[in-house]
């Protein structure tokens, strides 16, 4: 059968294609280091997603890894559940982490995690570095460009 042999083909040419198209990312959620949602988006339902809609044993165990975001060398950058892999990225000199919610957690989704937030940090540095005074999240509404840039493989038609 020609599908079977072009999966073949795939599997030993580009196997990191294959984890793409095996995987799923669930969620992408962007906090600052005082717990405020800056971005979350689904990647299921291909929206934005308000933090209300957010889990709340998920804010309060996001909340206090920020809470001690300083210490960095200290923390987790990944959590592996019974079916999910959670992927943590911080920025202590922006104050801000990125979590990712997956099927597998793996080194193509920390890359583009980690590319995520090199962009991200390059176009809203400013408006992170003033976050303190007054937070207003819709600022951060690039971000969507930035998940379509970065995780575009993950966005398959539904």
């Amino acid at each position: 059968d020609v599908s079977i042999g072009y999966l073949i083909y795939i599997i030993i040419k580009k196997p990191s294609s294959f984890l793409v198209f095996t995987n799923k990312i669930y969620d992408f959620i962007i906090f600052h280091k005082s717990g405020i949602l800056l971005y979350s988006y689904n990647f299921q339902s291909r929206e934005e997603v308000d933090e209300s809609l957010l889990k709340g044993s998920i804010l309060i165990g996001i909340n206090h890894i920020l809470a001690n975001l300083s210490d960095v060398e200290n923390q987790v950058t990944q959590i592996k559940m019974k079916d999910r892999g959670v992927i943590f990225r911080f920025n202590t000199q922006l104050g801000y982490a990125a979590l990712l919610i997956a099927k597998h957690s793996n080194k193509i989704l920390e890359s583009a995690v980690e590319k995520f937030m090199q962009d991200f940090s390059k176009s809203n540095e400013e408006n992170l570095q003033n976050l303190n005074r007054l937070i207003d999240v819709s600022k951060f509404k690039n971000a969507n460009k930035l998940v379509i840039k970065n995780f575009s493989h993950y966005l398959t038609e539904a």
